[in-house]
């Protein structure tokens, strides 16, 4: 390999590795804050409920 097709290949492998670690970085804190909100929602509903 030339080195241009060595860099275009490290340049590619680069960018889809990043773009997969974002990917699962994104997912994890959506993930996270989602569990958030549902913990958030039941304990104000649960608040609710012994107001009444």
């Amino acid at each position: 390999m030339t080195e241009v097709q060595n860099f275009m290949l490290t340049v590619c492998f680069g960018c889809t590795m990043g773009f997969l670690i974002g990917t699962f970085s994104i997912m994890v804190s959506d993930g996270i804050s989602y569990l958030k909100k549902k913990r958030r929602k039941k304990k104000e509903q649960k608040e609710q409920e012994k107001a009444e």
